[in-house]
């Protein structure tokens, strides 16, 4: 599986955009992570940060994306405001730092190395969850 990384990842690392319909099928985030680590911008202008450290994120297997058509990813994992998430060793890490790409790096490190607390990784709505939703009046399905 390192293997396979090192030839996939350095082909991946451009900055890729996730939706609502494919942010699962890509990131695997409530399925095992096969795919890597993933650091994903809801909703925060974060492109020249990211690729400032593009190089490094490759080094650490980090793939950067952005999401802008997301409305039920941002109910999914509870997001009021825009934010970046780290998807990585089976956790999700909220980074509410500035547009500094070494403030960025340093996050990812810090939560790559086991120094910062990850979240559950919440799994997708089901289609129950959204009906009744819709049914109360809060969304559409």
């Amino acid at each position: 599986m390192e293997l396979l990384k090192l030839f996939l990842l350095p082909l991946a690392v451009a900055l890729q955009e996730l939706n609502d319909e494919t942010f699962e099928h890509q990131t695997q985030a409530s399925t095992g992570m096969t795919t890597g680590s993933w650091l994903v911008s809801f909703g925060l202008d974060l492109e020249d940060a990211l690729d400032a450290v593009e190089e490094e994120l490759r080094e650490a297997y980090v793939i950067p994306a952005m999401v802008k058509d997301g409305k039920e990813l941002w109910k999914r994992f509870g997001i009021k405001e825009p934010v970046a998430l780290l998807f990585a060793k089976h956790k999700l890490y909220r980074y509410k730092g500035s547009k500094s790409s070494t403030e960025l790096l340093a996050f990812v490190r810090k939560a790559l190395d086991g120094e910062l607390h990850g979240e559950q990784i919440p799994p997708e709505r089901s289609f129950l969850e959204k009906l009744w939703e819709r049914f109360m009046g809060q969304g559409e399905l």
